[in-house]
């Protein structure tokens, strides 16, 4: 959480290997993502890094099951390996019977459903979600939330969402507060009291 500008999407690119720091260390699972030449930063990012954008970025004339199953092909799996892995995850995300549609003939829920699904596709150790619900009606908003829920029951990914959308907090189990490209302070969810309108500290 934060106001535009304080470093949200600096802090996201640098996590997922896609902006290197100008200074200190960035480590996950152990590798240092400072120190990985460009190949090998590309390799970390499809491998281990899941990303679900705002504005969903999914290939135009690709079905579904194209979208979902394009980064496991990058990695080298075989078509019929990609496609089944995909077609279980859109089936996870709710879209069984939307496999063959291309972007444009699915609504903007089912687009980020598809991104959703092509995120977990590499079984990545982070899943880094921006926005996820900025673009869609509530209901269809609260419906991704569910997703995001389940993800790391599911599948023991960690996912780190930049958002503005308190339902979205309300699935967090940690919300980090960013200011002028600080961190600001880390709360505990059970320590916060999150409604429509307004987040308390439960401390007082």
């Amino acid at each position: 959480m934060g106001p535009s500008g304080s470093g949200k999407s600096t802090l996201f690119n640098m996590i997922g290997a896609l902006d290197r720091p100008s200074g200190g260390e960035i480590s996950i699972g152990g590798v240092s993502l400072p120190k990985l030449k460009p190949l090998e930063q590309a390799y970390f990012r499809c491998a281990y890094i899941g990303y679900v954008f705002q504005s969903y970025n999914l290939v135009a004339h690709l079905t579904a099951l194209d979208n979902a199953a394009m980064p496991q092909i990058l990695l080298g799996k075989s078509r019929k390996e990609a496609e089944k892995r995909a077609a279980e995850l859109l089936e996870f995300v709710g879209l069984h019977g939307r496999l063959t549609h291309k972007p444009l003939e699915l609504s903007g829920g089912q687009q980020q459903r598809v991104a959703i699904a092509r995120a977990l596709a590499n079984n990545p150790t982070i899943l880094l979600a921006d926005e996820p619900t900025a673009n869609l009606d509530l209901k269809t908003g609260a419906g991704i939330i569910d997703i995001f829920k389940n993800l790391t029951k599911e599948f023991g990914v960690t996912v780190i969402s930049a958002t503005h959308d308190h339902r979205m907090l309300d699935a967090s189990t940690r919300i980090v507060w960013i200011d002028q490209g600080q961190i600001d302070r880390v709360e505990c969810r059970e320590d916060l009291h999150i409604d429509t309108g307004s987040i308390h500290d439960e401390r007082g």
